[in-house]
């Protein structure tokens, strides 16, 4: 069977995060509805993503794939087709044929996400449901010097929702992150991994602010970890502000052409 990778883009805003559920907007829900009316005499596998976000959470470079019994023999056709059918707040960038094997999660050997920082004492306009408005004073460099701490392979049990954890292994690899000021009052924090556990980013990125804050003194990202505990890490930030930026797939080169957005 034909295989398709479609690159994604999507407000999270709109919907109950990505995996299909009944009577409720998803992100899988509005693309395999849009695929079934396409695809209605050749009919789609159903989707597989790099990563299941939750809701409110964005997505500015999301990889899916599906199977087909027959050849797509136009791409620009379907692109077209699928952002007309698909709910505002979905936009359907790029679609590539893929191999055989190739599947979205499984193959996947690197996720990256970026957390939004809006700081500042006064509001803005595009923080709601785009970011997270920090209004305390933070201690940037304090912060930048915990980052590289959290590189390499660690148990990080302490920074995911614990309930999600009973009995599963919490080790996970993060190849780098960083600090990257965008302008005085705009933030964010690039971190890409080999996986994430749930909430992994938010709780990371709410440890790094509250001790960018002061408030703790005796306490590191060291200490944290060493902990395995989900107490003694910092607040679960919100998900208005992370976004799923990109995937990597080592054994599949080809993926680099799905990043390459077509110009009209």
């Amino acid at each position: 069977m034909p295989n398709y990778a479609l690159l994604v883009e999507y407000d999270g805003t709109h919907f109950n995060g990505w995996q299909k559920q009944k009577n409720l907007p998803t992100v899988q829900g509005s693309i395999e509805s849009a695929l079934g009316i396409i695809l209605r005499k050749n009919p789609a596998s159903r989707l597989t993503v790099a990563g299941r976000t939750d809701t409110g959470v964005h997505a500015l470079g999301m990889v899916c794939n599906f199977k087909t019994r027959d050849p797509i023999p136009n791409f620009h056709k379907l692109l077209v087709s699928l952002n007309s059918l698909t709910e505002s707040g979905v936009s359907i960038k790029n679609v590539i044929e893929v191999p055989p094997e190739f599947h979205a999660r499984f193959s996947c050997t690197g996720r990256e996400y970026i957390y939004k920082l809006y700081y500042s004492k006064y509001e803005s306009s595009f923080v709601e449901g785009r970011a997270f408005w920090v209004k305390s004073h933070i201690d940037w460099e304090k912060v930048e010097r915990q980052l590289q701490v959290l590189v390499g392979e660690k148990d990080f049990r302490s920074f995911t929702k614990a309930k999600s954890m009973s009995g599963k292994r919490a080790v996970r690899e993060i190849f780098s992150i960083q600090l990257e000021k965008i302008t005085p009052e705009w933030y964010q924090i690039r971190i890409r991994a080999n996986g994430f556990m749930h909430n992994m980013v938010r709780i990371t990125v709410g440890t790094l602010l509250d001790i960018g804050k002061g408030r703790w003194e005796s306490r590191s990202i060291d200490s944290i970890l060493e902990e395995k505990n989900r107490t003694k890490a910092g607040v679960t930030l919100p998900p208005d502000g992370l976004y799923f930026v990109r995937a990597y797939y080592e054994d599949h080169p080809e993926i680099h052409e799905l990043y390459k957005i077509p110009l009209p």
